[in-house]
């Protein structure tokens, strides 16, 4: 989402003064707090007053208010305000306005002072008189004793009377008291809202960490970091789940994201692991190796860092990007000439992470037609199974030879003539074998054009087999990097020539991912660098791998989760 956020304040004069400023991010906090990205410096507003998303519009959410469960910490929505122009919401003493956005804005706002805090100050010391506990008789020390007895039963011996089972429990139930919500430290994430009254489904041993076997029971997919031959329980034996996930941090998932963890093996993992194909790496911008491709070779990958000289792929199709990109356009047999641009081939699909693949319906047949007899037919052959093609062409020009009127038969064939079954009188054997012979010869001939001169292998890679035809399967690779994690939504701001190089590639054996220099254009380590992103180690990988995976329900299982050897 892209906001334009226009503050409204005013001179010393009285004048009116308008700052504007983008604001760019998938949801914006509003608050006090330094960290939100609309920041409004006001003591009477919360930290956190609320966040803006894009639904449908500018909509302004607020989670002040009731409680998600009885007992629970975790705050739901107040209010959600969708800031269509001329929309009004009190932020505190502040004032949103929406805006018509300009262009290349996904909405806009105004952001006005409307209660100055020295308007309030007037009430604020009548409020602030001081009242002492000699004012009231009371001793400090007495008082300081019987607040602390208080605290102790409240918000220790009866909490502990449920959690420990001690005699008072029941009579605490019945009365409606707990207490044991007081020990939560914060709001959960999310994902584990269902359960935040359930404090056991996670705490399962009163006054003892969470354990991984909790956590295992409801995430049986997660997979390990390697696979089995390298041990992994032995490898993390210290390690438990709660070393890098949190909860009762906030309702966003949180997970440890510095790089520390990942460094403590990443930086020697060469000696870690003998034999392993993975590099050296401490940070992004100053020490990680070049990107490791993995290319498709037959029905294997073969892994290849970027740094390699001659990095060919092999895809078995002749595809020259830099034709198909000519600024002069390219030759339509329907719409003359077409400007192409990267995104008439590649379209992103529903996760707006990855492309759908290429298909030869969608994205190829408008030009490249499969024509095979243009001067009598529009038909094509279909695009697939060599024989399919074949039984196609042998079939047409057989029921012309047999049944063609006399312009289609003279077209395809070049003699005056007509189709056997047109003509006057019963035809002979030999005349059905002379005529069908006619189209054999006429298909081998039209057949033979069709692969290996003017269709087929314009773009593939054909050879004579036998009687007919093989064209190599085309191995085009999706997944470029399996093990890192990227989106093309992040990246939309890009330009694709800005990352791909393809404007003078005539080669489909050309590989255009950017290396890694490109991305260090703007991506930088894990220390922040002005104007560039901040980039840990979790920005593009993660640590869960799926393809490894295990089984909590086997017996040693959850004990092998903990770190046993």
């Amino acid at each position: 989402m892209k906001l334009l956020v226009i503050t409204q304040t005013r001179s010393r004069s009285g004048k009116p003064l308008q700052a504007k400023r983008e604001v760019e991010g998938d949801w914006l906090r509003v608050g006090r707090a330094a960290s939100s990205e609309i920041h409004l410096p006001d003591p009477r507003v919360a930290l956190n007053q609320g966040f803006i998303t894009l639904r449908d519009g500018v909509v302004y959410s607020e989670g002040d208010a009731t409680l998600v469960n009885p007992g629970a910490t975790t705050r739901k929505a107040l209010r959600t305000t969708k800031l269509k122009p001329g929309a009004i919401v009190n932020v505190g003493p502040y004032r949103f306005t929406g805006v018509a956005p300009p262009e290349g804005f996904d909405g806009a706002i105004s952001i006005e002072l409307a209660k100055p805090l020295a308007e309030a100050a007037s009430g604020l010391a009548t409020r602030a008189r001081r009242l002492t506990l000699a004012q009231l008789w009371l001793s400090k020390r007495w008082t300081g004793w019987a607040l602390a007895l208080a605290v102790l039963v409240a918000f220790l011996a009866v909490p502990a009377g449920r959690i420990l089972d001690l005699p008072w429990r029941a009579t605490a139930q019945a009365g409606g008291v707990t207490g044991d919500r007081f020990w939560n430290p914060g709001p959960m994430m999310l994902a584990h809202q269902p359960i935040e009254t359930r404090c056991a489904a996670c705490h399962a041993l009163a006054f003892r960490q969470v354990r991984d076997s909790e956590c295992l029971e409801c995430h049986r997919g997660v997979g390990h970091h390697v696979g089995p031959e390298l041990k992994p329980a032995a490898m993390f034996e210290d390690a438990r789940c709660a070393s890098c996930h949190r909860d009762h941090k906030g309702v966003r998932a949180t997970q440890r994201d510095d790089d520390g963890f990942c460094i403590s093996c990443h930086r020697d993992l060469v000696a870690k692991v003998k034999g392993t194909e993975v590099a050296n790496a401490t940070d992004f911008a100053s020490d990680h190796p070049a990107f490791r491709l993995s290319m498709l070779e037959g029905d294997s990958i073969r892994k290849v860092r970027q740094d390699t000289d001659g990095i060919e792929e092999h895809s078995n199709l002749a595809f020259p990007h830099a034709r198909h990109l000519d600024a002069a356009g390219v030759k339509s047999p329907s719409r003359g000439r077409v400007v192409l641009e990267c995104g008439a081939c590649h379209k992103l699909d529903a996760s707006r992470r990855n492309f759908e693949p290429i298909s030869m319906e969608r994205n190829c047949r408008e030009c490249h037609r499969l024509e095979f007899e243009p001067a009598v037919t529009s038909r094509e052959v279909p695009h697939g199974k060599p024989a399919d093609a074949v039984n196609v062409v042998n079939d047409f020009y057989a029921n012309l030879a047999l049944n063609g009127v006399k312009d289609s038969f003279e077209k395809a064939f070049g003699v005056p003539s007509e189709g056997l079954l047109r003509r006057v009188g019963q035809p002979t054997d030999a005349q059905r074998r002379g005529a069908l012979q006619l189209a054999a010869r006429k298909a081998q001939r039209v057949a033979a054009e069709l692969f290996e001169v003017r269709v087929c292998n314009t773009c593939h890679e054909v050879e004579r087999k036998g009687a007919g035809w093989e064209v190599a399967p085309v191995r085009i690779a999706t997944r470029w990097m399996p093990q890192a994690r990227f989106s093309h939504r992040t990246h939309a701001q890009s330009k694709c020539v800005d990352c791909h190089d393809v404007e003078r590639s005539l080669d489909s054996s050309d590989v255009a991912i950017p290396a890694i220099e490109t991305c260090r254009e703007c991506h930088a380590g894990s220390k922040p660098v002005e104007k560039k992103v901040t980039s840990s180690c979790m920005l593009c990988h993660g640590f869960h791998d799926p393809g490894h995976p295990w089984t909590p329900g086997k017996p040693g299982a959850l004990a092998e989760a903990r770190g046993a050897r």
